[in-house]
């Protein structure tokens, strides 16, 4: 018997700074828990529920996340550093401030979440449908968006820095003000389908001229 997935699913409403560091949490059952500040480093939560829970302020710092559902879930300043998120449903999360650095979420469903001020330098995020995500102000800084999903997701102000662009679909995204200094594999047909405005760097190789405030044409 797996008390400690016992101990969570009993408990989950009231799980404000529980330790769970390293724990079997397979499956476990903690939608709409309250999970504020608690600690699942290196736990396994593969699979488990936490849709609508909150888990805001909690530490997932290099868990196995894979297929979890955070369907709706709140998560401000969440850590997902190095975590493995790999077809995981984090649709409509409001996770503004998280961390997740060097996270591995390919193939997972992220569309219309709120990720405003989040950081996700050096994630794989190859595979993802992020439609319709808040990106605003995030750190995306060498990304891997390969095959992703990008349609109308607001990037403005974003520093896609080294970012990795290959066959990612970004049609009607706003990257208005975006850094995208050395994004790789960046194309402008690409480019052609998103929103951008003066104020968005471009890589070297993509130099632009400006006709108006809302026209433009490469050189």
């Amino acid at each position: 018997m797996n008390t400690e997935k016992s101990r969570a699913e009993n408990s989950k409403k009231s799980l404000q700074k529980a330790d769970f560091t390293g724990a079997d949490l397979k499956e476990a059952d903690l939608s709409s828990g309250v999970l504020v500040e608690a600690c699942f480093k290196d736990a396994d939560l593969s699979e488990a529920d936490l849709c609508d829970a909150d888990v805001s302020s909690a530490s997932f710092e290099g868990a196995r996340l894979h297929r979890i559902l955070l369907h709706r879930c709140r998560g401000r300043n969440a850590n997902f550093t190095r975590a493995i998120l790999t077809q995981a449903n984090l649709v409509e999360a409001n996770l503004i401030g998280a961390d997740f650095s060097h996270a591995n979420l390919k193939e997972s469903d992220i569309e219309g979440a709120d990720l405003k001020n989040t950081q996700f330098k050096n994630a794989n995020l190859s595979d993802t449908n992020m439609t319709g995500v808040f990106l605003s102000n995030a750190d995306l800084s060498g990304a891997d968006f390969t095959n992703a999903d990008l349609i109308a997701a607001d990037l403005t102000d974003t520093d896609l820095t080294g970012a990795n662009f290959e066959n990612s679909y970004m049609n009607h995204a706003d990257l208005s003000g975006a850094n995208l200094k050395q994004a790789k594999n960046l194309t402008s047909d690409q480019i052609e389908t998103t929103f951008i405005t003066r104020e968005t760097l471009l890589p070297d190789t993509m130099p632009i001229e400006w006709i108006s405030d809302t026209e433009y044409e490469f050189g």
